[in-house]
Order: structure tokens, then C-alpha cells, then sequence
């Protein structure tokens, strides 16, 4: 009796100093609430109280019912007739004085209610020992000792149960775990999995403890409700653990997905432990008040109390791990990391600490007030982030299991290998070195892998967009304010979001879809020796950036025209506007309809591609791009044309099948012909047994003969046949070599002379007189140059005018 006695001073003692503390708690506040209440007045200031949504709707639903409640409607008017009127009048004078009226009254009665509760803290003590009182039916608080007892033995055998099932699963899961694991789905799917067992033995510890507490209790209603919220809040506390063991994981360093040094890892797993351990206590105080029915206002002052107290932990905790959550928001390297990380690294403690604050300061309010959504609100951005993570977590596991399984795993490059061996016996060769054969079947892996990549970054990104705005909503619902389906401005705003979402996801599979055929149908190096007329792009490759504009186009006009209807927009006279429109474009724009058609139709017969070098008679040169209504040509020296398609009348396409190369050169009149023919004809044969030039030639070179005869010389020619754009490299092997060949075996070159003969040279006339020799022979240099020019320009091709620029 001693005992029990000595357990009611000692109970009573806790009961009083805890009221105590949460007295002076509540008065050291007074001023902040006030300081909060200012600032929630200042920003109800903006807000127009007919629409109010959320937190501004749930505050001043408290006034504007009672209000409705004390004014019956005036005779002879219904209350529709009265809603409208006062939603017009409200809409035309109630604005930033009556938003402010309106919060003034509420502060005002959270005002008196905070005064009133602690003008009744002296009597909270003797209010509070006569429930616990009465809840002992009959027994006094003898009853709290003894569910003590009974509460303690049966947390011991739940204890006992749990342990008793994780050294069963470690036995059983043991060959799940390696310290090699490769892709991050297998991480994730070990975590996954040891999570799920660590809570089956949560539930199994609240299951027999709750058994073994039916066995052994008291009977006592009180004695009941206390065990379950002692049970409740230490499966919590468990449960908790568990996700940051697996969140954090700081004793599986291989195993952890968030980029953390194992010290950091488990400081932070010890801290963040801590203090949700000594958040849950206060939390489940709380709770325990609120079951057993003790005084309203002593369980407003210990939610308050539990609410400040979660505020000054997440705060420390942020602080003082500031610099390693700051890390992870900037990424690595620092020096890439993009603007908006930067700023966002150096200052999101602070941005967390005024967070806190406001939302204690908030959640204070809701709880004088009774509102709805009035605690967790200090909390709820750590439970978004841990229902975020785990969100991501399975949305990654199913890309990497179910969408893009990863063809790089060791599963994958033993495949290979095995395949790659079982060809090598196939063929009947010698047995391969198996070192050699898994190197060529990791790289080969390793391509396929890289082919997926830019698909797997797509939906990674898509499940990071999808758990960002879940989690804004989640965040949102437990302010009270929902966002999706809340059938306001944010909810139609959430609404186009996610139109946005699937038109960027549909708009970045596309591209990368049409830019990888793009790339492979892109010659795969361009050969700097072809200076005009190489072979071009593949007929798909020219068609494909059009069509990609084209689908992109489309898209980008469909999600506008969804998110316009999604804003309440009629689209339907957009669609008949632009159909008028488009009539009168047709009609005043008849050169732009002609080339759009007629660039149309010279892609369908292929007539160019893009990378070939083409002559329209106005211009030339390589076609380098191509829109829906002209094409751009590259000349060869530099200059870039823009030629609308109507223009074109024909096109004459120099990089097709084959290039035909004519060579001219003098020699002298005492040349024998046959032995020249022999020389190019075997000088023909070795070029075309050449390793690096021979593929080059579609026809061997050959001698054309005499082509004709001059004054001075002999024009011979010879020709060859090769691929688009290497006859310009091959001309030159051929011009070296036949001046090689002709040198080694007697053949000169003849060179151009111009012969002035003046009267009387010579003769009977006597010598020339100096004046007209000096005429003479400017005359002749005269004459040299001139066929020299006339030469030159036949080498150009007749000297257009666009050759001149």
C-alpha cells in the first residue's frame, strides 16, 4: 500500500511539472502567436474572401457560420436570392478591410481562449488527478502502477516475439544480401524486402504484446486505453526506424542510394532516431490525454507544448546538418551543379527553420480555435519526404524491372557470353579465351545498355515530376488545402500540370526517338577531301527533321488546346477561327502554299537530300537544311543561299549513284601513243589494287587518246568513274602519278609558245629595229596570258557569275 502510494505522489509530481512546464511554455509564446496572427492578417490582406481556398476558407468558416446562424433572411427573399445578392455585394466592396475584419475577429477569440486556459492552469492539477481518479473505478490511481507493470512484461514478450522473427529472416534473406550488388533496382529490391520483414515484426510485437496485456491486465478501461497508446507509439517508433535504417542505410554502405559517407549516414540515422523517439513521447502524452478524457484545455496546452518541441528538433537538426543535406541538393561537382541548386543548397536550412516556425505558430491557432487539420503540420514536410522516397523507390523498381529491364547486369553479359561462345563453336573455330569472350560481351552489354539510356533519363525524370507534384499535394492536403479535385483555380491548375507533364513526356520521346534514326542514318564522319558532290544523307534522314516538327508541332497544339479547355475555355470557336483563318491565308498567301507544295513534291520524288550538292541553274551548292518552305544551299566557297521551293524549276543533283571525271593534258607532238595508252592503263590497274583508293573507283581509269591537235601540242584525256565526291581526291593521285610515270619513260609535256614572226626578219630587209622586237614581244605575252585565262576558265566550268563572289 506503501508502494502504491509512493507510485500517486510520484505520478502526481510528473502530472504537476509537466503542467507547469507547458504553463510557462504557453505564456513565453504569447507574443510569437501574436507576431503570427499580424502576419497572417498581412497576407489574408491580398486575398479575396469569395474565393478563399484552404487555410483562409477554414479559418473564417468558424465566423461566417455563426454569422449565418445569427441573421435569419429578411421577409419575402429566399436564401438564394440572398446568397447571390451578398456573394455580389461581397465581390464589390468585401475585399482587403473586410478580410482583415474578418481575421481580426478570429485573433481576437483565439485571444480570449488562450487567456481563459491560462487563467484555469491552477486548477488543471487538482482537474486532472480527480480524472484519473474516477477512470480507477474505485481503485484510485493505484491502477497506473500496475498497467505500468502489466504494459512493461508485455512489451518485453512483444520484444522477444520480434527478435525472435528477424534472426528467422536474416537466416532466410542471408543469400539475398551482396556486397558486389551492381544496378539500383537490386539495391532496392533488398531494401524493399528487409523493410517489409522489419514490419512484420512490427505488427507481430503490437499483436502479442496486445495478447499478453489481455492476459495479464487489470481489466480497467483506462489501464486498456494506455497500454494501446503505449503499444501504438512504440510500433510507431519502430516503424519508424525501420525507415531510416532503409532510408539512410548506414550499415550497408553498398546498399545506400542517397550519396552519403557511412559516418553521415549513421549520425544522421541517430539524430533523426532521437528525436522522433522524444516527438512520439510528447505526441503520445498527448494522445493519452485525449483517450482518457482529461481537461480540454491541459490537451491544448500538451499539443502546443508536443508541436513546439517537434519545431525546435526538426530546426536543430537542420542546422546542424545543414552542410550534408546542402551537398546533397547541389549534387556533384559543385562547379556544374545549375543556379537554382546553388541558391537552393545555401539556403534551405533557413527557409526550413521559417517553415517550422510559421506552421507551430499556425497549428497553434487551428488548436485554440478548434479547426480542422490542426497538428502535424510541423512534421508534415518529413513525412512527404519519406512517403516521397518510397514513392520514387517503387516507380524506379518498376522502370528497371518492368519497363527497361537494364541489359548491362551480370545476368545479362553471362547471356552474352554464352551466346557469343556457342557462335565461336558454330562456326568451327578455335576455342575462345574466356577472359576475352566476357570483355566483348560486357562491352557489348554496355552499348545496348547505352541505347536504352536516354529512354531510362526520360522516365527517371517523368517519376521525379510525378513524386513532385504528389508530394506538393500531399503537403497541401495536410494544410487543409487539397489541391487535386478541389474543384478551384489550383485544382484546375493541377489539372493542366499534369496535361503538361504527358505532353513533355510524349514531346521527349519523340525527339529522341527521331534524333537517334537522325544520327544513325547520318554519315558517320564527313570526308574533307570531297569538295563537291559527295554522297548525301539517306533519303529518311532528309524526311525525318520534318516530320519531327511535325509531330512536335502537333503535340505542342493538342496539350495547349487541352489545357485551355482544362481552364474552361470554349476551344471551339478557336477551332472554327482558325479554320477562317487558314482560308484567308490560303488565299493571300498563294506563293507560300506553292512552295510549301512544290517542296512537297520534290521530297517525294527525291529529287535531294540533305548533305548533296546540287545546281537549280540559280544556285548551287550542298543542301544544308531544309524547312517546310524553302531549303538552304552551302556553295563551295562559303556563301549560303535560301531558295524558296516555288522557285525551282529544275535541279541538277551532282551526288547521285556515280561521278564521271574528264582529265585533258598536252603533250608534244613526238609522243608515242600507244606507249602513253600502256602507261595509264597499267597505272589504271595498280590504282585499282590500291587498299585505300581502289574501293574509291566504280571504273578504272582509262585513256580517251588524242582528243585533238593544236598549234604546240596534242590534248589527250583520260577518264574514270567513282563514287560521289572522290573524284576531286582522286584527280589528284592521277595527276601526280601520270607526271611521275611520263617523266620515267621519255614523255614531255608540251607547253604553250606563241610564235610572233615580223616582217622582214631574217631577210634582205636587214636586222629588226629595237622598237618593234619590244612590240613583239609584249604582243606575244599578251597573247600567252590570254589563252592562259581562256584555259582557266574552262577548268572552272564557263566562269558564271556566281563563281565571281
Amino acid at each position: 500500500m506503501m508502494t502504491l502510494r509512493g507510485a500517486e505522489m510520484r505520478f502526481s509530481g510528473i502530472f504537476s511539472d509537466v503542467i507547469r512546464s507547458n504553463t510557462l511554455l504557453a505564456r513565453g509564446h504569447v507574443f510569437l502567436l501574436a507576431g503570427i496572427l499580424a502576419l497572417a492578417v498581412t497576407f489574408l490582406a491580398s486575398v479575396n474572401p469569395v474565393q478563399a481556398q484552404g487555410i483562409t476558407s477554414v479559418i473564417t468558416s468558424v465566423t461566417s457560420s455563426e454569422k449565418s446562424t445569427e441573421e435569419p433572411a429578411a421577409p419575402g427573399t429566399t436564401s438564394g436570392e440572398e446568397d447571390s445578392d451578398h456573394s455580389e455585394e461581397d465581390e464589390e466592396g468585401a475585399g482587403v478591410f473586410g478580410a482583415m475584419d474578418e481575421f481580426s475577429d478570429e485573433a481576437v477569440e483565439a485571444r480570449d481562449v488562450f487567456k481563459s486556459i491560462i487563467q484555469e492552469i491552477p486548477t488543471l492539477h487538482d482537474k486532472m488527478l480527480a480524472t484519473l481518479q474516477d477512470e480507477g473505478e474505485g481503485r484510485g490511481l493505484s491502477w497506473i502502477g500496475a498497467a505500468l507493470v502489466d504494459i512493461a512484461i508485455s512489451i518485453v514478450f512483444g520484444f522477444a516475439a520480434s527478435t525472435l522473427l528477424a534472426r528467422w529472416g536474416r537466416r532466410q534473406f542471408a543469400n539475398m544480401y551482396r556486397a558486389d550488388v551492381y544496378s539500383r533496382s537490386d539495391k532496392i529490391v533488398y531494401l524493399l524486402l528487409r523493410a517489409i520483414l522489419m514490419i512484420v515484426g512490427v505488427a507481430l510485437f503490437f499483436l502479442v504484446a496486445a495478447l499478453m496485456y489481455l492476459l495479464i491486465g487489470s481489466g480497467i478501461e483506462a489501464a486498456n486505453e494506455t497500454a494501446m497508446v503505449v503499444f501504438g507509439m512504440f510500433a510507431l517508433f519502430l516503424a519508424l526506424r525501420i525507415i531510416w535504417l532503409n532510408l539512410l542505410v548506414p550499415d550497408a554502405e553498398s546498399h545506400r542510394l542517397v550519396q552519403l559517407t557511412t559516418p553521415e549516414a549513421l549520425g544522421l540515422y541517430r539524430t533523426l532516431l532521437i528525436g522522433s523517439g522524444v516527438s512520439l513521447v510528447a505526441v503520445g502524452f498527448c494522445l493519452w490525454m485525449e483517450r482518457l478524457g482529461l481537461p480540454e484545455d491541459a490537451h491544448k496546452i500538451a499539443l502546443i507544448g508536443a508541436s513546439a518541441l517537434s519545431m525546435i528538433i526538426l530546426s536543430g537538426i537542420a542546422i546542424a546538418y545543414r552542410k550534408v543535406i546542402a551537398r546533397l541538393l547541389r549534387g556533384e561537382p559543385a562547379e556544374e551543379a545549375r543556379v537554382w541548386r546553388r541558391v537552393l543548397a545555401g539556403s534551405w536550412h533557413y527557409l526550413a527553420v521559417i517553415y517550422f516556425v510559421i506552421a507551430w505558430g499556425i497549428s497553434a491557432v487551428r488548436i485554440l480555435l478548434d479547426l480542422p487539420d490542426a497538428t502535424g503540420l510541423v512534421g508534415a514536410p518529413l513525412q512527404v519526404l519519406l512517403a516521397a522516397a518510397i514513392s520514387y523507390a517503387i516507380l524506379i523498381l518498376i522502370i528497371d524491372k518492368l519497363l527497361l529491364p537494364r541489359l548491362d547486369t551480370a545476368d545479362a553479359q553471362s547471356k552474352i557470353a554464352e551466346d557469343l561462345q556457342r557462335l565461336e563453336e558454330n562456326e568451327g573455330g578455335e576455342e575462345a579465351d574466356p577472359e576475352s569472350t566476357m570483355a566483348q560481351a560486357r562491352a557489348e552489354a554496355a552499348e545496348r545498355e547505352a541505347q536504352r539510356s536516354p529512354f531510362r533519363d526520360l522516365f527517371d525524370r517523368g517519376a521525379a515530376i510525378l513524386v513532385l507534384f504528389g508530394s506538393l499535394d500531399l503537403l497541401a492536403a495536410m494544410w487543409g488545402v487539397p489541391l487535386a479535385g478541389s474543384g478551384s483555380l489550383i485544382g484546375s491548375f493541377i489539372e493542366v500540370l499534369l496535361v503538361m507533364f504527358l505532353g513533355y513526356m510524349a514531346y521527349e520521346a519523340v525527339k529522341i526517338v527521331i534524333d537517334r534514326q537522325i544520327a544513325k542514318e547520318s554519315p558517320a564522319e564527313q570526308d574533307e577531301e570531297a569538295e563537291v558532290g559527295g554522297a548525301g544523307e539517306s533519303r529518311i534522314a532528309t524526311l525525318l527533321p520534318i516530320f519531327r516538327n511535325f509531330l512536335l508541332i502537333t503535340i505542342v497544339v493538342i496539350a495547349a488546346m487541352v489545357v485551355l479547355a482544362e481552364l474552361g475555355v470554349n476551344i471551339a470557336p478557336l477551332f472554327a477561327g482558325a479554320g477562317v483563318v487558314g482560308l484567308a491565308i490560303g488565299f493571300g498567301a498563294q506563293t507560300l502554299i506553292r512552295d510549301i507544295f512544290s517542296g512537297a513534291f520534290y521530297l517525294i520524288d527525291d529529287a535531294f537530300r540533305k548533305g548533296e550538292y546540287i545546281d537549280i541553274g540559280s544556285a548551287k551548292g550542298v543542301v544544308e537544311k531544309i524547312s517546310i518552305r524553302s531549303m538552304q544551299l552551302r556553295h563551295h566557297r562559303g556563301a549560303l543561299t535560301t531558295v524558296p521551293f516555288g522557285e525551282i524549276q529544275q535541279v541538277e543533283n551532282f551526288s547521285r549513284d556515280w561521278a564521271v571525271m574528264k582529265l585533258a593534258f598536252r603533250v608534244t607532238y613526238d609522243t608515242d601513243v600507244d606507249k602513253m595508252r600502256k602507261i595509264i592503263k597499267n597505272f589504271g590497274k595498280e590504282l585499282l589494287e590500291d587498299e585505300y583508293y581502289g574501293p574509291m573507283f566504280l571504273a578504272p581509269l582509262k585513256s580517251q587518246g588524242i582528243l585533238s591537235m593544236e598549234d604546240s601540242a596534242m590534248i589527250a584525256r583520260v577518264k574514270f568513274t567513282t563514287k560521289p565526291g572522290k573524284q576531286f581526291e582522286l584527280r589528284k593521285v592521277v595527276y601526280a602519278g601520270l607526271r611521275d610515270l611520263f617523266e620515267k619513260n621519255g614523255i614531255k609535256f608540251a607547253h604553250r609558245q606563241v610564235t610572233v614572226r615580223v616582217a622582214g626578219e631574217g631577210e634582205e630587209n636587214g636586222p629588226v629595229a629595237p622598237n618593234v622586237a619590244q612590240a613583239a614581244a609584249q604582243a606575244a605575252a599578251a597573247g600567252a596570258a590570254a589563252a592562259g585565262m581562256i584555259n582557266e576558265e574552262e577548268e572552272n566550268g564557263g566562269g558564271g557569275a556566281e563563281d565571281q563572289l
